[in-house]
């Protein structure tokens, strides 16, 4: 600085009398830079979040990334906000009656595809406990379930309707190419999956055990639950996370949730193993 100053006054007008264009040759770069590296270290980061949440249904690539990244332009506001019952209903009414208040504060999901839970995740041991769950009410009514991959997540364990099980009813009527009442996942009856990487879930519900399951802080809807690109809807409206049970105990509450999944895309009562 004191050379700077020390500058005879023929000097210091020189460098004020610099033309722009010298000058700009270091100032814009330096601006260039000044923006580009904080969003390089942005990006990086944001990517390396999205692997860590693990597969998915969108593959763990920097292609899958920027797909997921143009995605969360359509993701709804609020998850904890209850799909809409402006449009009637089929079942009209819903599965749920009552659900214990899960325990705790909820965890911290994060995500669009995959979509995961981040905290409060199971044990190996809980998750095991929950898998035998799934096989158990599977084998339970094998005609009207069975087990596979699921559809959404192109992998991972789900319970889907048996193609016997398939729903005949008012709907079938109005919607001739529907095999199920509310189809999900190009209509393969898929009512859950289950994550391996956090205990989570994801199904659809009937729009007021959806309210209910939020309410009781069992879930909350699909960031992209209900949204459309371009006329196509992406997922169903009452597609939601149900969070990993926290000991063995809260099974139960979640295998009741999966139930009234198969109620809402099928019609199915597996509390009585009856269609509806």
């Amino acid at each position: 600085m004191a050379a700077f100053l020390d500058l005879e006054p023929k000097s210091f007008s020189d460098i004020l009398a610099t033309p722009a264009s010298k000058l700009g040759h270091l100032f814009y770069p330096t601006i260039l830079i000044s923006i580009l590296l904080p969003a390089y270290r942005f990006i990086l980061k944001d990517y390396h979040a999205f692997l860590a949440l693990g597969p998915g249904g969108t593959p763990s690539t920097f292609a899958g990334y920027l797909r997921v990244t143009y995605l969360r332009l359509f993701t709804i506001r609020d998850p904890f906000q209850p799909p809409s019952l402006a449009l009637p209903t089929c079942p009209q009414g819903s599965y749920l009656s009552r659900l214990p208040q899960r325990l705790g504060p909820r965890p911290v999901t994060a995500g669009i595809a995959p979509h995961r839970q981040l905290d409060q995740k199971c044990s190996p041991n809980l998750h095991q406990a929950l898998r035998k769950a799934f096989h158990n009410l599977a084998a339970g009514y094998p005609s009207l379930l069975r087990e596979g991959n699921s559809c959404f997540e192109k992998h991972g364990l789900a319970l889907f309707l048996s193609p016997c099980a398939k729903s005949v009813s008012q709907s079938a009527t109005a919607y001739p190419a529907a095999s199920h009442l509310n189809p999900t996942c190009q209509d393969t009856g898929e009512i859950c999956h289950l994550h391996a990487s956090d205990s989570s879930m994801h199904m659809t519900l009937h729009p007021l055990d959806a309210a209910l399951v939020i309410a009781s802080g069992w879930g909350e809807r699909h960031p992209l639950a209900g949204c459309s690109i371009h006329g196509r809807r992406l997922l169903p409206s009452g597609f939601v996370m149900v969070y990993a049970p926290q000991e063995e105990s809260e099974i139960m509450t979640v295998l009741e949730i999966v139930k009234a999944g198969g109620w809402w895309v099928g019609g199915v009562d597996l509390g009585k193993g009856r269609i509806l």
